[in-house]
């Protein structure tokens, strides 16, 4: 069944179907949140909050034409509330929000991961957040669209420069000596 589907039973009064959702992107929408706020109570408490908003929103009838970039732009809705209160506005790639389940054993791959995650942060938050949307949440263009409310162009553009800017930063890195194999 698609997402759009358990958002229909949800209106139906089938609150199991908030349960299939919750185990299936519970994880995924953590990382996101996490990465954004860098704080894992507070990471917790938005996700929690972002099933609350999905379930009334189910109960009283709404479905989503697309769940996915919906359920991460109201997710990304509160962490801009949350910036608005406490004026954080700084995001940050870390090694544990880009976790993607498999553990690394050999230290060449965990050095290169960090020098990866190092070079992210060197990047502006528009940057890193299309970056991650797309290379670690493997969104869509049109769904990080959605998510972040922006046009598909503006996406395109902002991954392209990104990637452009994270390679002169690995490239200067390398340069200076820096990086995987110090």
């Amino acid at each position: 069944m698609q997402d759009e589907d358990y958002m229909r039973q949800l209106s139906c009064g089938n609150d199991s179907a908030l349960d299939i959702l919750v185990f299936r992107y519970h994880k995924p929408l953590y990382g996101y949140v996490y990465r954004l706020l860098q704080d894992e109570k507070l990471a917790e408490d938005i996700v929690q909050d972002t099933f609350l908003k999905i379930y009334q929103q189910g109960r009283k009838g709404y479905t989503p034409d697309h769940f996915k970039p919906w359920m991460y732009k109201i997710a990304t809705n509160s962490c801009k509330d949350y910036w608005k209160k406490s004026s954080t506005k700084r995001e940050f790639f870390t090694d544990k929000n880009m976790q993607d389940g498999q553990i690394y054993h050999i230290i060449d791959r965990q050095l290169e991961r960090q020098w990866m995650i190092d070079s992210l942060n060197q990047l502006s938050i528009d940057y890193q957040t299309v970056l991650y949307l797309r290379f670690y949440q493997d969104l869509t263009y049109a769904e990080i669209a959605l998510t972040l409310d922006i046009p598909i162009n503006t996406v395109k553009t902002r991954i392209a420069r990104g990637l452009k800017q994270l390679e002169g930063v690995l490239i200067e890195d390398e340069r200076k000596g820096v990086g995987a194999n110090e």
